[in-house]
């Protein structure tokens, strides 16, 4: 059994949950998705994420790609989907189709969507920046209105 712990981040949007092993980043929870009320917080042992998130939320470009993450548990499918749309730039975005043919299965655009909602590294592998092929923003694992905006925040236009 890993040895996870947990730290809280607090910034402009809310307190984040991070999960995490000595592998790497476990898990990333929004603000007000999970209670843990009775966890011990231990020290993050990258403390420039806190940093990184912070900056981020002010609308700052941040880099989040050298942050170990602790993939354990996912299907080889979704490693790829998530590995792929961890490459997708700041204030840029792609379809669900577009992730799947990254991850080498260009006809399984739903269940790339399916492998989106599983993600459980937001922000750093950014799957609010996978859209639908009409524009749309479609689904997001996040509370409400946040997939727009923090869209919105990179600059992302989806009105047009």
């Amino acid at each position: 059994m890993p040895d996870y712990r947990y730290t809280k981040i607090n910034t402009p949007r809310g307190v984040f949950l991070v999960k995490f092993s000595p592998a790497g980043i476990y898990e990333i929870n929004f603000p007000g998705l999970r209670h843990e009320p009775d966890i011990t917080c231990s020290e993050l042992p990258w403390p420039k994420l806190d940093h990184d998130l912070n900056l981020y939320f002010q609308g700052t470009w941040v880099a989040f790609e050298g942050y170990p993450l602790d993939l354990s548990g996912y299907p080889t499918f979704v490693t790829a989907v998530l590995m792929e749309v961890s490459k997708v730039p700041y204030g840029h975005v792609i379809t669900y189709r577009q992730a799947a043919e990254l991850a080498g299965s260009p006809l399984a655009w739903r269940a790339a969507g399916q492998a989106l909602k599983s993600n459980r590294h937001p922000l750093v592998i950014p799957c609010h920046r996978v859209i639908s092929s009409s524009g749309k923003t479609g689904g997001f694992s996040g509370p409400r209105g946040w997939k727009e905006m923090l869209l919105q925040l990179e600059g992302v236009d989806m009105k047009g």
